[in-house]
């Protein structure tokens, strides 16, 4: 699972590159490290055990075990769902956006087929996802537009010569 969360953020470095998106690709490295950190802190408050953990014996260990044995939220599903919506508010290409809809789709399938997390586990990573990735795309807009300057020429008519 994490060679296919992995490989998402390296293409979507390599999409965000290609398509000359340097100051979006700020902002997706930026939240992605919000992200990890955000995910990080809900797995100490929270504590949810896994699927597959005996709930009697996780209740009586869990503050000995390291956080990555939580269960909720997933970081897999988070990060994989931050990155694809980041992804599609960014380049706004459908055929891109079924790329990224198609892994994100595979992923919460095996995440759940493997038993490592609940279903409200991974509905609430997908959420933090979404939301982590709305607020990242909205602020990096923002500053993008407030950046902008016009010239004396803005509001000009184009002529065009045939010749």
């Amino acid at each position: 699972m994490l060679e296919i969360n992995i490989g998402l953020f390296f293409f979507s470095t390599f999409l965000l590159f290609c398509y000359r998106k340097y100051f979006l690709l700020l902002f997706y490295f930026l939240f992605f490290i919000i992200n990890f950190f955000i995910n990080f802190s809900l797995k100490i408050f929270l504590q949810h055990p896994r699927p597959k953990d005996n709930n009697q014996l996780f209740h009586i260990h869990k503050k000995d075990l390291p956080f990555y044995q939580f269960g909720n939220p997933s970081e897999n599903i988070q990060s994989i769902i931050y990155t694809s919506f980041f992804i599609s508010f960014s380049l706004k290409k459908y055929f891109i956006y079924f790329i990224y809809f198609s892994f994100s789709t595979f992923s919460i399938f095996i995440e759940f087929y493997r038993e490592k997390h609940y279903i409200y586990q991974i509905i609430f990573a997908s959420f933090i996802g979404f939301i982590i990735a709305s607020i990242s795309y909205y602020l990096s807009s923002i500053y993008l537009s407030e950046n902008l300057q016009h010239k004396e020429d803005d509001n000009a008519y184009i002529i065009s010569c045939l010749v």
